[in-house]
């Protein structure tokens, strides 16, 4: 007897934990569930957040791209005038001229220098540094005229001039593409200020190895002259 009622007592418990069963699963899947609902909401909401901060640096970007852009091309336009520079004489025969090097500053830029890449931000710091540069070859080709006539000081200047002239379109048309702008108007025409800058840095750097060439020559002239007085 004692041993019918402890197998019908175990018939009993099985038969509980068997109804126990649907209650686990169902108790084990809501938890699942759960936690899939909360892996869900925290990965949409790390993309959200992604997704939002990526947009605003991309508007930072386009922001600061913006001021630049335009401090750039203004400054190239700028540049046509120094390039074509031709002077003119007072009355004592010293060369008088109309336009200089024009001045270029970020100093009005408000936006963050940080959303830039590195590379194409060190360009932009670098075009001030190169102008004060280029000021200091003017000044000094102009000193070394004998006698003075400014012709090397107006070489070095239209020189000057159009490089950095052509170096700001370049960096104002690689802030257009990283920014998908539209694309600039300055080769449009032939008057426009790329053709201008291209045009005078083609025609000084021909001159150059033209004056190179001479100045070849006329060494070999002389030394073949001294060569014939030694003899």
């Amino acid at each position: 007897m004692a041993d019918w009622f402890i197998a019908t007592e175990g018939v009993k418990v099985v038969k509980d934990s068997a109804s126990l069963w649907p209650q686990i699963i169902t108790a084990v899947s809501s938890a699942g569930a759960a936690l899939v609902g909360v892996g869900l909401t925290h990965s949409f909401t790390r993309r959200r957040e992604e997704a939002t901060a990526a947009r605003k640096r991309y508007d930072e970007l386009y922001f600061i791209a913006t001021e630049l852009v335009f401090i750039l091309e203004r400054f190239a336009q700028r540049c046509t005038y120094a390039a074509q520079e031709g002077g003119s004489y007072d009355g004592d025969g010293k060369t008088i001229i109309e336009y200089t090097l024009p001045e270029i500053s970020f100093s009005s830029v408000s936006g963050d220098w940080r959303s830039l890449p590195p590379h194409l931000m060190y360009r932009l710091i670098e075009l001030p540094v190169l102008r004060q540069e280029a000021v200091r070859s003017i000044n000094e080709s102009s000193e070394e005229d004998t006698p003075y006539d400014g012709s090397d000081g107006i070489f070095e200047l239209n020189h000057q001039a159009s490089y950095l002239g052509l170096k700001a379109i370049r960096l104002s048309r690689s802030l257009r593409h990283l920014c998908e702008m539209p694309e600039d108007r300055l080769s449009d025409k032939p008057w426009s200020a790329w053709r201008i800058l291209w045009h005078v840095r083609g025609r000084n750097i021909q001159q150059r190895m033209l004056n190179y060439r001479s100045s070849m020559e006329f060494n070999a002239a002389l030394q073949q002259l001294v060569a014939g007085r030694d003899n």
